[in-house]
């Protein structure tokens, strides 16, 4: 059996495919074959229940969607969506998984999302694509997404693509959603915030204009020679996010950021030991504290030499997207700071934040993105 993952279905493989932390840029490319079935075989849905099969099972809930050459090679079964590509694809297209699937390359799956997605679920998933994180796929039990996975493609590779793919159903909207994508998201809700930043007023976005994520920052003089002489290190700080209409950026502090569950944790194990244990929980406990106080120092540091760049950062906190209020607080205190200390004009970025239609867009936005924006 040999079939090739298109839209939904690929976007699922991808996905399972990074969260076991496989690279897809360093795996093989193929070409687009016409489905086949064993020999003797007909299509009906135990081939796809066999322990060989490691991809997406079709059901009713979930189609398996493919892609064919032909109208002849279409997959006739309830469950199976067979989408027909007429024109001939770019060079490397087709991404060879095992001896029974294929699927379309991260580029392609891009574009065929296009057809499907609005605006804003495609521009969160071009940051998706074009980072260093995955959603994990539909049978996972993972409900958290995977982090510090390689990026799928970027934003470059994505527009090449566009560019050789003329005429084809839903370029223009892929090249839309692009324009508000870049590179480099380490986590979800830093992709939420890029999108609702870098979309438009009109889409309801911030319309804060392009968002760079987790660039590069020297901190201090750059000759490594003269750190020597002074007994001090050449730093880098990464902001989660810089501003275009001024430099000023977001530092995402999520739930996570301070491991106060392992104080917590430590602290119990200190009040219910007794003997040589208890003295290595005081320990473990000291060790959190002291982990924890280290962690901290350094983003006042970090937000203290960011500062002496130039570059003025915002600490946001998972309570800061838990509502489009507490979303909409934070940022007209950026667009203050972006008014008072850089001139911005930020007269049509606070009648949007006041106007009452709006607000309940952008609230809808902000639901349809924290949800995955699943289509």
């Amino acid at each position: 059996m040999g079939i090739t993952l298109s839209h939904v279905s690929a976007l699922d493989a991808t996905r399972a495919i990074r969260c076991k932390g496989s690279d897809l840029r360093e795996m093989t490319t193929t070409k687009l074959l016409a489905p086949s079935v064993w020999r003797g075989e007909r299509w009906r849905t135990g081939l796809f229940g066999e322990a060989d099969w490691q991809w997406q099972t079709p059901s009713k809930r979930h189609h398996l969607h493919v892609l064919v050459d032909h109208n002849g090679s279409s997959i006739r079964m309830a469950t199976i969506e067979s989408h027909v590509q007429t024109r001939e694809l770019p060079p490397n297209s087709i991404i060879w998984l095992d001896r029974h699937a294929s699927m379309v390359c991260p580029e392609l799956l891009f574009l065929q999302m296009a057809q499907v997605l609005s605006l804003p679920a495609l521009v969160l998933l071009g940051y998706e694509l074009c980072g260093n994180f995955s959603r994990a796929p539909i049978a996972s039990q993972q409900s958290k997404a995977i982090t510090h996975v390689p990026s799928a493609t970027s934003v470059a590779q994505i527009s090449t693509y566009l560019t050789s793919a003329v005429g084809v159903w839903g370029v223009k909207a892929a090249r839309r959603a692009l324009r508000y994508v870049s590179d480099h998201a380490l986590s979800v809700p830093e992709s939420i915030l890029a999108t609702m930043y870098a979309l438009p007023l009109e889409e309801y976005g911030y319309g804060m204009g392009f968002i760079s994520l987790n660039q590069r920052v020297r901190i201090g003089d750059e000759n490594p020679d003269e750190h020597e002489r002074k007994g001090s290190v050449a730093k880098s700080r990464f902001p989660d996010l810089m501003l275009s209409i001024a430099p000023i950026g977001i530092n995402y502090d999520g739930e996570g950021h301070l491991d106060l569950d392992a104080l917590i944790q430590a602290a119990q194990r200190v009040t219910t030991t007794k003997g040589d244990e208890h003295k290595e929980a005081l320990v473990e406990l000291m060790d959190v504290r002291d982990a924890i106080r280290t962690k901290y120092v350094d983003d006042i540091v970090r937000n203290r030499q960011l500062a002496s760049e130039g570059r003025l950062v915002f600490p946001a906190m998972k309570e800061d997207l838990c509502s489009i209020q507490s979303l909409d607080d934070f940022t007209r205190d950026l667009l203050k700071c972006a008014n008072l200390y850089f001139g911005v004009e930020i007269g049509a970025h606070l009648r949007a934040l006041d106007d009452t239609e709006s607000k309940l867009e952008r609230e809808n936005l902000l639901k349809q993105l924290q949800d995955g924006s699943k289509p």
